[in-house]
């Protein structure tokens, strides 16, 4: 039942497959990748040239290997690949404690949401392995509280899992701290002393790997800086949101950001009032219950709570940020659907599949509708045009700017480990040290054309963002090593002076 179920979620995505940009976010995962097939030492480009998120471009780099396109619909299918992986592991953790038959009611109501997700929803994003890897430490940690494995070498596994969370975004790690902290303890509970050793080796395993080999390239600050200072600024300071850190957690915030929206509004509505009212209504039985095996409620209440601070905290409205949410409701209500009385389950059920169903019509409507003409995209075809016929496909790029798809779009690697350079327009402590990364990276890579896409109404929050001639290093070192070859609709493209100003395809 459950394959035949996600059979029909691809045949049913698969002819809506966008093979385009809906989020940028995507073109910065593809280009990762186009940048580790080019570079040589392929494990330094992996950890350097992915925004310090190489475990959200590896299902990408994979893909590659295999054969597929570096494009956005292969992005979909490993997406959907991802997504379809979770299902099937929140069908075994609910079953641990529901049945089968609720743990299917779960599942569909996620693999109908699934079928017809919203384009934003869709296109790759960081949440996509962070979801499968989450759900995964979460199910392994179920797994083990009802004594179905107790092997050393799986407790080493669930551990390098957990610890591995944070490489795939830096907002799974309240998540991994939670279940690891969770499944210490249970195994504390049974004096498990063996696999307590082998689960904390493996969570230390991941960081201390990556440190050995940043420190062994002298590079040790490199890696502080951009995997965790960076996050931290963004995470818990102003200099990219101007959202104040109390005002992020508000209620009138979280219910507007949370529930307002046709992509999901209906589907997490549904799941926040079952939510609600299932407690309730169960009340005398899981307290009852709660008093002997108290770990599996309040595992996942606090796993619910940290999967809404995950998608407030940053304090960014980005949509695909409420991806965190399903995996968790869902189970939350799991466990309180299976303390419910027969009457009370049968309606629960009956309201989830009737909020999935309203949520599929209303996605449907807006599934395949006109996409509006956007200028950007013409600016784009003419400057990755550009690129094409200056460059071999072998050359690296850089683009100035937040317009990672141009890079994309030209299949073209990138000259500097940042696709993206807003980073340089903010207040941090860390600019000097990315001044440092960009003056090595293009030292070292040569990237043959230099632009300058950082110009309002085309670049991403280009009225915000610094262009490169207002960084006065950067400006400098172009200067000295680019000169200026022709604008395009307000782009300034610049070719290496070492490099001849011609057609390298004639």
């Amino acid at each position: 039942m459950i394959a035949a179920m996600l059979l029909l979620v691809w045949a049913v995505r698969m002819p809506f497959l966008r093979g385009r940009e809906y989020d940028i976010d995507t073109s910065t995962w593809l280009s990762s990748v186009i940048a580790i097939n080019h570079y040589p030492d392929k494990l330094w480009t992996l950890l350097n040239y992915t925004d310090a998120r190489p475990l959200t471009v590896f299902p990408l780099l994979v893909g590659s290997l295999v054969g597929m396109p570096v494009d956005y619909s292969s992005a979909e299918i490993i997406g959907l690949l991802l997504w379809t992986g979770t299902v099937l592991l929140l069908y075994q953790v609910c079953k641990l404690f529901a049945g089968e038959s609720i743990s299917l009611a779960l599942s569909w109501s996620l693999a109908l949401f699934l079928a017809t997700i919203c384009h934003i929803f869709a296109a790759y994003n960081s949440e996509h392995n962070s979801i499968f890897m989450v759900t995964a430490g979460v199910a392994l940690f179920f797994l083990y509280l009802y004594r179905r494995w107790a092997s050393p070498a799986v407790a080493a596994a669930t551990g390098t899992l957990l610890g591995s969370l944070i490489y795939a975004k830096f907002q799974n790690a309240p998540m991994g701290l939670l279940t690891g902290a969770f499944l210490l303890f249970a195994m504390a509970q049974r004096k498990d002393w063996r696999n307590v050793v082998a689960l904390l080796a493996g969570c230390l395993f991941p960081t201390i790997f990556v440190n050995v080999f940043y420190g062994l390239r002298g590079k040790l600050d490199v890696f502080w800086n951009n995997y965790f200072w960076n996050y931290f600024y963004y995470s818990f300071t102003t200099q990219f949101s101007s959202m104040p850190i109390a005002e992020r957690f508000s209620p009138a915030r979280a219910i507007r950001f949370i529930f307002y929206a046709t992509s999901s509004g209906i589907y997490v509505t549904t799941l926040v009032t079952l939510a609600i009212a299932l407690p309730v209504l169960s009340f005398k039985r899981w307290i009852s219950e709660f008093k002997i095996n108290w770990i599996p409620f309040v595992f996942t209440f606090l796993f619910l709570l940290l999967s809404i601070y995950a998608v407030l905290q940053s304090g960014n409205n980005f949509e695909h940020y409420k991806l965190f949410l399903f995996v968790p409701l869902l189970l939350f209500n799991a466990l309180f659907l299976s303390m419910s009385q027969p009457m009370v389950r049968k309606y629960a059920v009956g309201i989830l599949l009737l909020g999935g169903i309203l949520q599929t019509a209303v996605s449907l409507k807006y599934l395949d509708g006109e996409i509006a003409y956007d200028k950007r995209t013409d600016i784009d075809r003419k400057v990755a045009g550009h690129i094409v016929k200056h460059t071999r496909s072998s050359d690296p790029v850089v683009v100035w700017g937040w317009r990672d798809g141009l890079l994309v779009r030209a299949q073209r690697p990138m000259g500097y480990r940042d696709v993206h350079t807003f980073h340089f327009s903010m207040k941090s402590p860390l600019v000097p040290n990315w001044t440092r990364d960009f003056l090595e990276d293009m030292e070292e890579n040569k990237p043959k054309i230099f632009v300058e896409a950082m110009i309002p109404e085309y670049s991403e929050r280009g009225h915000l963002f610094l262009p490169h001639d207002k960084v006065p290093v950067v400006r400098e070192y172009v200067r000295r090593h680019y000169r200026f070859v022709r604008e395009l609709d307000g782009v300034r493209i610049f070719h290496r002076k070492e490099t001849p100003t011609v057609s390298l395809l004639r």
